[in-house]
Parts: structure tokens; C-alpha cells; sequence
């Protein structure tokens, strides 16, 4: 009796223990998912929900390894200017393109999409107001705002130049309004210079566009085209989404309404706008693919749904968390991270497919626990590994890779935590558990063979590599190139082609300049425009702000070539027909003027300069950064950025920004980074393999990642292919995933038993098999970078297999 009372005593006691056990791997997978849960609620609530998907083509790439100072204003004048839309309303009659535009024009101005849209080349509402503050600026400054050539033609000749303004009197045609004074104030027509010198740098700039009713409009083979510009705003410039700016657009322009009209579109939104809607539907298909593939694999093997749909579940609570997870820290996340994020179908369920196997198959492991017990070693240094790569990328200065990152590690301890903590509860199969598919992978041969052909194979693997890289070494380079990432074809292909050929204007680089000062600047560009307007691309024709608001060292200049001039006045005042007394008081006045005005210069930053002109150059104006003084001169076509480059003069203040090649220049960088992390974990890997393995055996499973790195070289190297940012990334990726093979292999080594021998090179395979066919997918992206990592991600996985396959012989 007491013996049965002990007996029921210890088994309460084991099944306390049990069940305080169960209950702690449970608490631990709810603390971890409720923890991202919490987090993103937290960043949800304190953004007031501003959480959103991010497809502009330029944020994955990476910022620029320019000074902070000069990226700073570029990314001012990229936020400037990123979300500007042109378009082009066609005609040939002038009046039906104007009616077309003016029409559209009124319907997209009231829309919450834009933040402002332009149709007339000057604001209608105001046009009188800022016309008379222009006028008067350039009669107040007058003094101050000669060009060059009329300050060295008063150098040499003072009376050439008042002849000259003399003739100008009886002239009929006048750019400025006259108000019968100009006789007595302005004796040499020095306002009219100015405004003729406004409109000369005007036609400069080489945009060939002219006013016309008030719009701006140009003719080409008898075909009229106005232009609308607009400027989406937040919630217009959302991408993947069937209700921002650039859906209104197409669906506006698009009516019957204006059946006559052809309309030509461009503007960064446009290309952007048509990427992410290709990334989400090729989201969308390689997600269905991938699923149904994993799906039919599971069927075939387990033929039975409870593998099925626990495996399912885990992948979706995987990539809920991993979405969740980098929401709550990134607040905005790439569209390419979520494609990345499809690759986790097949990284995910490696967990599951190896306890699912097990159960089905093992028949030494008779509860979940058992199954548990077997696998924690091997799956906690698989999930050890490979988050250990992304750990290291999220050091990387590029906001893109950390998203991946993130997103991949909280997605993969979530389906860890899942098959460690959960599956246990699962009951065990009642029937027999020995699948027939599990025999396939029964070694053949005796052991020594074995070993004597895995051996053979390694060595030939990494022979065939490194001789590979070796021999074809000069095809074997980092090098990125943008122009490859985005191909743009079709309809907007056609329509930028068009753009440019209209109105000559395609600006693919720009020159920053950095002062100390506003006059600073100034004078650093009017230094620039010099040498620029030697080159074939600036006599194009550019942009620059010191064209209309000079430095005050060239209001000097100008001054004191006008001070030549008022020693001719009373002799301009006579012979524009005054009295010599009248002559000389009004000569009196006019010195007056002039020297109380010494001093007063127009300046962009103090609020002399009219609204009209403001409002035209704030592009190119940075104006007070940190400190320092920033301006922009944008020539219109580059044909030449070599001859631009060597304008440069960084110790000077000036940047020439290249956006493709700069961004490609940081991209090789950023790979060269990316390798030397790559070398860190490596060499962090080695260390723990070294305190939990043998040295041999640690040495066979740190072999398998540089084998993957050399194989993928090699075959880069046979193609052609440069080594470039994203399949370098891929190979990190990689690096993590090709160690769980040999890991699972050496855990197994360990156990005796024939099923455990069988099961785990089967459980291996049915991981490369689902993980390949995710990555698989990837690789026929037509979205470039996607492609890349695909490509090399699949050719790593299937080194990392065949290699560990080959290794497991001579284990």
C-alpha cells in the first residue's frame, strides 16, 4: 500500500514537473510574440499611424558616402524635387491643348494628391502684384545688377555704352513698363539692361519652352504641347496604392474627354509608381508559387494535412511577426524587403520540416518532447548561425539591409520558437510511423567508399572554384551599375524620349556648392559658370541663381562701373534734351541716389527679392544648413559628366553629383563592406564552432560557407557576371543557411540509430528542396536586384547541399 502510494506520489510529481515545463516553453513563445506585438502597437500609436510601405526606386539604395554636409543638401534637393510630375498636353491646336490643360488643371488643383500644381508661368492671381515687384526691383538695384558684358563694355568705352542706352530712348520696343521718368532717373537705361540680361540668362537656362497665353507651351512638327506641373503630395505620392496622384492622373487623363489629346507624362513618381505596382504583383505570384510548391511537396511526403497546416501556420505567424517587428522599428519598409520577405517560406519551415519528419518517421523518439530533446542542439545552432549573419548586416550603413535584417531574424525565432515550444504539444501519430520516402535516402556502399568519394567530390569542388577564379580573374571584379537595376520600357520609355526631345531639359547631374556665406556661394558659382560655360554641356544651357541675384562682389564690380557712367550724365541728360541747368541738378539728384544706396545689395536670404523670382529659383537655392550656405547649378542635358567631373573642386565648395554614378560608386562600397562583414562572422563563427565541435569537425562545417562564396565567384566568373551589392547580400543570406545543413549533419553524426541516420539527410533535403524553390522564384524576378540575390541565393544553397551531402560521406 505504501509503496502504491509512493508510485502515484512520483508520477504526480513527474507530471507536475511536465506540466510546469510545458508551460515554461509556452510562456516563452507568447513572451516573444506579444513583445513585437506591444512594440508595434507602441509605434503605431505614437506615429498616429503613420506606418506605410515605401517602393520609391532610390530608397533601396543606400545614402550616399559623400560628407554628411554635402548629402545633407542633396537629399534637400531630392525631397525638393522627387515628387514632381510633368505633363505634356498635345495638340495640334493651341487652343484645344490649353482648353485640355486648363481643364485639368482646375479638376487635380483642389486634390488632396498635390500639394500644388502649376499651369501658368506665373500665378495668375498675383501676376500684376509680382510683376510690379519685379520692375521695382530691378529699378531700385539697377546700380547693382549689370551683367558682365555691360560692366567691361563701360570699362572700355563708357560713351559707347551711353550712346547706345541713348538710341535705346527712341527705341519702340521697352521690356519694362514706362512710367515718364526714366529720362530723369535712369539717363542710361540701366533697369532695361538688366531686365534684357534677366531675360537672356532665362533663354540660357536652354529650356525650350516659351509663354503663350500665359502658359508655358512649345511647338515641335506642327504640334503644340503645354506643360502642367504638379507636386504630389504625402498621401498622392503613396506608392503601391490605386488611389494616390499619379492613379488620378492616368484615370483623369485618360477619359473621353480629352479623346483629342495625347499626353506625355514624366517625373520620378511615374517610374516609381509603375515599379511597385510590378514588385507587389510579383510579390503576389511568387508567394501563391512558392506556397503551392511547399504545399504539394508536404502532401506527397506526409500525406496527411496536420504537417500541412501547422507547417502553414508557422510561416504565416512568421512573416506577421518579422512584418510587425521591422514596422514597429523602421516605421516604413521597403517593398523589397517584402519581397525578400517571400524568401522566408522556405528558410521558416526548415524547422518544422525537420520535427515533422521525426515524428513521422523516428520511431526511437515516442513523445514530443523526445523529438524536441533530439533536435535543440542542431536547430539552436542552425538558428545560432544564421541569425548571427543578420545580426552583422545590421551594422551596415544602409537602412535597406537592416530592414532585410531584421525582418529575416524576427521571422526566423518566431518559426524557431514555434517548432520548439509548440510542436511538443502536438499528440503522436497512432499508426505506424515509418515513411517509405525516408528510405531513399538509405547510404549506399560501405563507410570507407563512402569516404573516399566524399572526399574526391570536396576536393573537386573547391579545385574546379578557386581554378576557376583564378584563371578568369579579370572577369572577376565589384562593380555596380544602376543603369541595370530599373529598365524603363514601354509607354514611359516612349514618353521620356519625348520630354527631352521637346524641351531639351534632362537633368542627369548637378553641381552643389557649399559657403560660408550667401556671397560666398555667389561668387563660387559665378566662378564656376565660367569654366562651365566653356564645356559643350553648359553652353546647353543650366541653371544657376547667381544669373539673377548676383554675389556682392559683382554688385560692387557693377557699381563701380556705373560710377564710370555718372561722369557722362550731364551730357546723356543734354542730349536727351534737358537744359544744362536742368542737367545738372538732375545729375546732382541721380549721384544722390546713388550714394545712398552704397551698401544696400539684393539678397536672396534678406527678403529683398520679389516672390516671382524667389518661387522660380527655390530649387536651386538650398540656402542655411548647419551653418553653411548651399546653392545648386543644373545643367539641362550631360552628355559629358567626365568634363563636369573635372569642374569639381571639392576643397573649394564644389560637388558635381552624379546620382547613377555616385549611387553606383557607394554600391561598390558598400559590397566591399558587406565582404569584410561577411569575414567577421566567419572568423565569429569559427570561434564558436571551435568551443562546441572538434577541431575537424568544425573545419568541415566552416568549409561549407567559403566553398558557397567560391563556387558562386566561379560561376559569376564563367558568365560574366560582376559581383555586385545584391548578390553579395545574397551570399550572406547564404552564409547562414548553407551552415544549417552541415550542422544538422554533425548533430546526427552523433546519434547511432538507423532512423535518426536516415531521417536527418532526408529532413536536409526537404529543406533544400523548399528553401531552393522560394529563392528559386526569386531568381526569375524581372526586378533586377531581386533577380541577383535570387540567382545568388539559389546557386549558394545548392553549393551548401551538395557539398554537405558530400561531406556526410565522410563523416
Amino acid at each position: 500500500m505504501r509503496k502504491l502510494i509512493l508510485n502515484n506520489s512520483n508520477n504526480s510529481t513527474e507530471k507536475s514537473g511536465a506540466a510546469k515545463a510545458k508551460g515554461r516553453w509556452l510562456a516563452v513563445w507568447a513572451v516573444f510574440h506579444l513583445a513585437v506585438l506591444a512594440m508595434f502597437a507602441f509605434t503605431f500609436i505614437r506615429t498616429k499611424g503613420s506606418v506605410s510601405i515605401d517602393a520609391d526606386l532610390f530608397n533601396m539604395l543606400p545614402k550616399s558616402f559623400n560628407e554628411e554636409s554635402i548629402r545633407k543638401a542633396d537629399e534637400k534637393l531630392t525631397e525638393m524635387t522627387g515628387q514632381n510630375v510633368f505633363i505634356l498636353i498635345a495638340n495640334s491646336d493651341f487652343e484645344k491643348a490649353e482648353a485640355a490643360a486648363k481643364s485639368i488643371y482646375d479638376r487635380i488643383r483642389a486634390s488632396s494628391n498635390f500639394s500644388s500644381v502649376s499651369l501658368y508661368a506665373r500665378n495668375l492671381d498675383s501676376s500684376e502684384n509680382a510683376m510690379q515687384e519685379t520692375v521695382s526691383l530691378l529699378k531700385k538695384y539697377r546700380f547693382n545688377l549689370l551683367d558682365d558684358t555691360s560692366i567691361n563694355l563701360i570699362n572700355e568705352s563708357p560713351e559707347l555704352f551711353a550712346q547706345e542706352a541713348l538710341m535705346g530712348f527712341f527705341s519702340p520696343v521697352s521690356l519694362l513698363p514706362s512710367d515718364g521718368t526714366e529720362t530723369e532717373t535712369d539717363p542710361f537705361r540701366l533697369a532695361e539692361n538688366t531686365a534684357k540680361s534677366y531675360m537672356a540668362s532665362v533663354g540660357k537656362t536652354g529650356i525650350a519652352m516659351q509663354v503663350r497665353n500665359g502658359v508655358l507651351a512649345s511647338e515641335k512638327d506642327g504640334i503644340w504641347y503645354v506643360m502642367l506641373r504638379g507636386i504630389l503630395s504625402k498621401k498622392g505620392a503613396a506608392l503601391a496604392s490605386s488611389d494616390n496622384g499619379i492613379a488620378e492622373i492616368y484615370s483623369l487623363c485618360g477619359s473621353d474627354e480629352y479623346s483629342g489629346c495625347e499626353f506625355i507624362y514624366s517625373g520620378t513618381p511615374f517610374n516609381s509608381h509603375q515599379s511597385s505596382n510590378s514588385a507587389m504583383n510579383e510579390i503576389s505570384v511568387i508567394s501563391t508559387v512558392s506556397f503551392a510548391a511547399v504545399i504539394i511537396i508536404l502532401l506527397i511526403v506526409f500525406r496527411t494535412p496536420l504537417p500541412i497546416i501547422c507547417s502553414v501556420g508557422s510561416i504565416c505567424v512568421s512573416i506577421l511577426t518579422a512584418f510587425l517587428a521591422a514596422m514597429a522599428v523602421f516605421h516604413k519598409i521597403h517593398i523589397l524587403t517584402l519581397v525578400f520577405g517571400t524568401s522566408l517560406i522556405g528558410s521558416c519551415i526548415d524547422y518544422s520540416l525537420h520535427y515533422f519528419t521525426h515524428r513521422a518517421g523516428n520511431r526511437e523518439l515516442l513523445t514530443g518532447t523526445d523529438i524536441r530533446r533530439h533536435l535543440l542542439p542542431g536547430l539552436t545552432m542552425a538558428i545560432v548561425s544564421t541569425v548571427l549573419c543578420y545580426v552583422i548586416l545590421l551594422f551596415a550603413p544602409f537602412n535597406l539591409l537592416k530592414q532585410m535584417a531584421l525582418f529575416s531574424i524576427a521571422g526566423l525565432i518566431s518559426s524557431y520558437l514555434t517548432t520548439v515550444c509548440l510542436y511538443p504539444f502536438i499528440p503522436m501519430p497512432k499508426k505506424e510511423r515509418n515513411l517509405k520516402a525516408i528510405r531513399i535516402m538509405r547510404p549506399a556502399g560501405n563507410r570507407n567508399r563512402r569516404k573516399i568519394i566524399g572526399r574526391i567530390a570536396i576536393t573537386v569542388l573547391f579545385v574546379f572554384s578557386i581554378g576557376s577564379i583564378l584563371a578568369l580573374h579579370r572577369r572577376f571584379s565589384i562593380h555596380n551599375d544602376l543603369n541595370k537595376l530599373y529598365t524603363m520600357t514601354g509607354r514611359l520609355l516612349e514618353d521620356r524620349i519625348k520630354t527631352v526631345d521637346i524641351i531639351k531639359y534632362n537633368p542627369t547631374g548637378w553641381f552643389i556648392i557649399r559657403g560660408e556665406s550667401e556671397n560666398d556661394v555667389l561668387s563660387k558659382e559665378e566662378n564656376l559658370r565660367k569654366l562651365l560655360d566653356k564645356t559643350e554641356d553648359g553652353a546647353r544651357g543650366y541653371t544657376a541663381v547667381s544669373r539673377f541675384i548676383p554675389s556682392e562682389n559683382h554688385q560692387k564690380k557693377s557699381r563701380q562701373a556705373v560710377s564710370e557712367l555718372l561722369e557722362l550724365a550731364p551730357m546723356q541728360y543734354e542730349a536727351l534734351g534737358f537744359s544744362t541747368e536742368e542737367a545738372e541738378k538732375l545729375t546732382e539728384s541721380l549721384r544722390s541716389e546713388f550714394i545712398s544706396t552704397e551698401g544696400d545689395f539684393i539678397s536672396f536670404e534678406s527678403g529683398t527679392v520679389p516672390k516671382l523670382i524667389t518661387d522660380t529659383l527655390s530649387t536651386f537655392w538650398l540656402g542655411e544648413m548647419d551653418g553653411k550656405y548651399y546653392s545648386v547649378i543644373m545643367p539641362n542635358i550631360i552628355d559629358d559628366s567626365t568634363a563636369m567631373k573635372a569642374l569639381e573642386d571639392n576643397e573649394n565648395g564644389i560637388f558635381f553629383i552624379n546620382k547613377m554614378s555616385d549611387m553606383g560608386s557607394d554600391l561598390d562600397k558598400l559590397t566591399v563592406m558587406i565582404l569584410k562583414f561577411f569575414a567577421a562572422a566567419y572568423i565569429i563563427m569559427f570561434v564558436i564552432l571551435k568551443f562546441l565541435y572538434s577541431l575537424k569537425q568544425s573545419l568541415k562545417i566552416i568549409s561549407v560557407p567559403l566553398l558557397i562564396v567560391l563556387m558562386t565567384g566561379a560561376v559569376f566568373a564563367w558568365t560574366g557576371t560582376d559581383l555586385e551589392f545584391f548578390s553579395v547580400t545574397g551570399l550572406i543570406l547564404v552564409f547562414g543557411l548553407g551552415l544549417d545543413y552541415i550542422i544538422y549533419m554533425v548533430e546526427n553524426e552523433k546519434h547511432k540509430s538507423e532512423d535518426s541516420r536516415i531521417i536527418e539527410p532526408f529532413a536536409t533535403l526537404l529543406s533544400f528542396i523548399t528553401t531552393v524553390i522560394s529563392f528559386g522564384a526569386l531568381a526569375l524576378s524581372s526586378f533586377q536586384p531581386v533577380h541577383l540575390m535570387g540567382l545568388s541565393i539559389f546557386l549558394g544553397l545548392t553549393t551548401a547541399y551538395i557539398s554537405t551531402m558530400f561531406y556526410d560521406r565522410t563523416l
